[in-house]
């Protein structure tokens, strides 16, 4: 007969190992970086507002024609489903 609990006391090793190196890894982590929350200051090199000076980027967009909802075609209509013959 096999010794049943030597895989148990192998995963119950290996289970501890793992929880060991995630604790070890949390606590050696510096909180630089995580996710910061706060906002990003605007560089040196461009005053303030740079960005608002400049044109429009692309071709302009033509408005589109307003369609009644009965002539728009719904997310329903254009499902289609294969059919084996």
């Amino acid at each position: 007969m096999k010794n049943v609990w030597r895989p148990i006391w192998i995963m119950t090793f290996a289970s501890l190992a793992a929880w060991a190196a995630a604790l070890v890894i949390v606590r050696t982590v510096p909180p630089a970086v995580a996710q910061s929350t706060a906002e990003p200051a605007p560089a040196a090199s461009e005053p303030e507002g740079a960005a608002d000076d400049d044109g429009p980027i692309g071709a302009p967009v033509a408005p589109k024609e307003e369609l009644p909802p009965d002539l728009r075609q719904s997310a329903d209509n254009n499902v289609s489903f294969p059919v084996d013959i």
